[in-house]
């Protein structure tokens, strides 16, 4: 008997006549299938499984059991769904000019077949949201490495065909909207028919409410690191790579330094890549740039252990003013060509100093000379590493940097930075969890978002968009098609998902700005409540929760940003 069949998820056409409209910068930007990878083991799905879960006769009939629940708590591949997560009613909420999730997802009682079509969404004032503004998109389960051995894990998000699905398997899969600049208020409703075998089995409602306001831009620095080579024919890529990024939320992006072999500045690239940045439009100038790599250090892959060099990093150069001058030089000429372009550089001279001993004498001297040299640029330094191996950075980076980017939150530690310098910027990074590892996914969520936003963090960045050599980390991956973009993960959607929470939070904050209403008085309370059940702190890495921040219950933040937008409503904001 053949157990076995194919989850096939299919885009309906576009709308066509008067109603055509141009497809989302999102879903032109992303790539339909990732290129196969050895990280992404075969998730040994196929073999079907007995189905444990209560099933009525009307699921028994059409052949699955349809469910749906919040897009930051994972979807196991044998999960049965709760009473209350089955329905035939899936509904948002969002503000103009965003992107979001809704998720579907059925436990199949037979293999089969499945599509998805979904219609248009209409008001009843007549406002539309086409079909070309949903995208559905089929999660791909991977065997991948975890803290626990091997794990089965929803990784990507994929725009395929079709999918191999056994009896007694559950698949999940995404509409991922995109609600028009120009929508006007009000609830739009449509539907998402799914097939099975060619034959609608079951017809869910779909609905988003559009909210009568737009959300503001954080005074935050969002940002994921992006390791890529600075070359000519990497541009195409790179500028999708940089826009999917700012579809994200991220609020800036980080530009590779171009050098020769031997450490040269290569002046025409650069301008070309600050063009490059400038054309993406991110919302604030800033623009993160390393100043180490073949300028004042090689990386090593075989340690050197005469200096204390335990892993494969950098090793920096012996000093000397040769080298000096070319590092100045060089600072220079990135804070004029940034400038030239309305673009205000974020220097680097090291990367987690702290916590590779043998870097630290050379971050302080580089610090020291683009302090005394380049005195307007922004010095930023990874730290925090270095704390936890009992090296006391707050003393180490005294007077030398204008942002501190912790990977821990510690009160102690971070009071000392913030006495000796009252103005001192700290962000966080690097404790959301990696991007293509098991584990939970709420964590990204939180870390851009309320985590970031309890800690008042000047900024959040989290390693990595993409890098070859580090998988685990990945919250993108490249398509099959190489004229494609990335593809992307679950936590890349729950980053953008944080990163639009931090939006309604500043925007529900603007709001409030010296409205003494009662609505006013409930907003504050209920933003004082919310604060005190956010803690602010960092463990060991948590397999449970995929992260190093403590975790909520499932929805919370859905519910949280529910409240938030239903005050900013009631307080007038547009």
């Amino acid at each position: 008997m053949r157990t076995v069949g194919a989850l096939s998820v299919a885009l309906a056409a576009l709308a066509a006549g008067a109603w055509a409209a141009e497809v989302p910068e999102q879903f032109r930007l992303w790539g339909a299938r990732a290129r196969p990878n050895p990280y992404l083991a075969d998730p040994g799905l196929s073999q079907a499984v007995p189905v444990t879960a209560e099933t009525s006769a009307a699921e028994k009939a059409q052949g699955f059991i349809f469910f749906t629940r919040p897009a930051s708590v994972p979807i196991r591949a044998n999960d049965a769904p709760a009473v209350a997560e089955r329905t035939t009613l899936v509904a948002t909420g969002d503000c103009p000019g965003q992107y979001g999730p809704m998720v579907l997802a059925v436990l199949a009682i037979r293999g089969g077949e499945f599509e998805v079509e979904v219609t248009d969404l209409a008001s009843d004032a007549g406002g539309r949201i086409g079909q070309e503004h949903l995208e559905v998109r089929a999660v791909r389960y991977a065997k991948v490495p975890s803290s626990t051995g091997p794990e089965v894990s929803p990784i990507l998000l994929e725009r395929v065909p079709k999918r191999t699905v056994a009896a007694g398997r559950t698949q999940p899969f995404w509409i991922v909207y995109h609600v028009p600049a120009d929508a006007a208020p009000g609830t739009y409703r449509g539907k998402a028919r799914l097939l099975l075998d060619g034959l609608e089995k079951l017809a869910v409602a779909l609905q988003i409410t559009v909210y009568g306001f737009t959300l503001v831009e954080p005074d935050a620095n969002l940002y994921m690191y992006y390791d890529y080579p600075p070359t000519a024919a990497h541009q195409f890529r790179a500028q999708k790579d940089l826009a999917d990024q700012r579809c994200h939320g991220m609020t800036l992006g980080t530009l590779r330094v171009p050098v020769t072999a031997d450490g040269d500045l290569m002046r025409p690239s650069l301008a070309a890549w600050l063009d490059l940045y400038k054309r993406v439009g991110f919302a604030r100038p800033q623009v993160h740039m390393d100043v180490w790599n073949r300028v004042t250090a090689e990386w090593l892959n075989k340690p050197d252990k005469s200096i204390g060099m335990y892993c494969p990093w950098f090793r920096y150069y012996p000093f000397s003013e040769k080298l000096d001058r070319r590092f100045v030089e060089t600072a220079k000429v990135l804070r004029d060509e940034a400038r030239q372009r309305g673009l205000e550089p974020v220097l680097a001279v090291a990367d987690e100093a702290g916590s590779h001993p043998w870097t630290i004498e050379a971050a302080q001297h580089y610090l020291d000379l683009l302090k005394a040299e380049v005195p307007d640029a922004v010095r930023e330094l990874s730290v925090g590493g270095g704390w936890a191996m009992g090296k006391p950075e707050h003393e180490l980076w005294k007077g030398r940097l204008n942002v501190w980017t912790t990977n821990r939150w510690l009160d102690d530690k971070l009071a000392l930075v913030r006495a000796a310098d009252p103005k001192a910027a700290i962000q966080i990074y690097n404790i959301a969890g990696d991007g293509s590892a098991g584990g939970g996914i709420q964590a990204a969520r939180s870390f851009f978002g309320f985590f970031a936003w309890k800690a008042r963090a000047a900024g959040a960045a989290q390693w990595t968009y993409y890098h070859e050599g580090t998988p685990n980390s990945n919250f993108t991956w490249p398509a099959e098609d190489p004229e494609q973009g990335q593809v992307p993960t679950v936590r890349w959607e729950m980053v953008r998902e944080g990163a639009k929470d931090l939006r309604y939070l500043r925007t529900l904050e603007k709001a409030l700005d010296g409205k003494t209403i009662p609505a006013a008085d409930e907003a504050r309370k209920f933003l004082a409540e919310i604060a005190g059940r956010i803690v602010l702190k960092t463990d060991r890495y948590d397999p449970a929760s995929g992260a190093r921040i403590p975790a909520l219950p499932p929805g919370t933040h859905d519910e949280w940003r529910a409240k938030i937008a239903e005050f900013i409503g009631r307080l007038g904001a547009r």
